[in-house]
């Protein structure tokens, strides 16, 4: 492979990181960083059909799947409640220590409420710190729970500016009588409706890798065939900086989580989020047709 050609490719890698897939190197796809939030609130506490509780088979269930991270998994459990002075946490975002993390998952007991969107928040910005000083790997946001937010407005708003940030974001819903409103909106949504259904769920969800081919193939390599090597590689490298900052409130359309009186404050915030999502789209758009039409008057030439 020729070094144009290798230029080339990495432009590419870049400029689908534009439209929202993580582009990391192939080389630590293996260097996983996973934040669980995990739902412990009084309705976990409820019976299912294997005669154990939601909070103990999803303690179960995770304890099996922690034994399989390799050393270099950085996870955190991170509680919907839990013990305040921890920050929630009932497992520090760092380093995998499996018989830690099993042990403190083994203590854990169903109470109090479904801060679901705060948490996703804490979650999401735990992630977010953590690529700011690493860099690499894949960046994973699980919530598991068994039923659906009681601060749903803080999750519609907390949940386009998590989704945008090239975050893999999975959701299973334990023991739910209908899907989750999480289902239609995140990457993934398993039900989990027993504890055989839990324990595949969650095996899945880890078994899942970012596809580097995504990324490289011939048809995406084409948009960048004839452009200038300096001149892609360097409007392509600026644009496509993570952004790592903590995760901003953003409108959601309102026939999502909780009907909004509308106004013209409503309307704004509606405006103001769809625009936050289209102008980085916009601007992509318009470098790539100057790059194009820069190369057709050079061949013209």
């Amino acid at each position: 492979m020729d070094k144009i050609r290798l230029t080339r490719l990495s432009a590419a890698a870049f400029l689908w990181g534009l439209l929202g897939f993580a582009c990391f190197s192939s080389a630590v796809f293996s260097q996983e960083n996973v934040v669980i939030v995990l739902d412990d609130s009084g309705s976990m506490s409820d019976g299912m059909s294997n005669g154990k509780s939601r909070m103990e088979t999803a303690k179960s269930a995770l304890v099996k799947v922690l034994k399989q991270f390799g050393p270099d998994t950085k996870l955190g459990v991170l509680l919907l409640n839990g013990d305040y002075s921890q920050e929630h946490w009932a497992v520090p975002l760092e380093p995998l220590s499996p018989q830690e993390a099993i042990r403190r998952i083994e203590s854990l007991s169903a109470r109090g409420g479904t801060p679901l969107g705060e948490r996703m928040k804490d979650g999401a910005d735990a992630l977010l710190r953590l690529r700011e000083k690493q860099k690499y790997g894949t960046y994973r946001l699980l919530i598991v729970t068994d039923g659906e937010a009681n601060d749903a407005r803080l999750l519609n708003a907390f949940l386009p500016d998590i989704l945008s940030r090239g975050l893999i974001v999975d959701a299973i819903g334990v023991d739910m009588r209908q899907d989750h409103s999480l289902a239609n909106r995140v990457h993934s949504y398993r039900r989990a409706d027993d504890d055989e259904a839990l324990d595949k769920a969650l095996q899945e969800v880890f078994a899942e890798r970012a596809d580097p081919s995504q990324p490289g193939s011939d048809d995406e390599y084409a948009l960048l065939e004839g452009i200038e090597d300096s001149m892609a590689e360097e409007v392509l490298v600026e644009l496509s900086k993570p952004n790592n900052a903590p995760i901003q409130e953003r409108a959601w359309p309102e026939f999502w989580g909780e009907v909004q009186p509308v106004g013209s404050r409503t309307i704004l915030s509606v405006f103001a989020g769809f625009m936050c999502c289209f102008v980085p789209f916009a601007i992509l758009f318009v470098v790539i047709l100057v790059l194009f039409s820069k190369l057709q008057q050079k061949n013209k030439r």
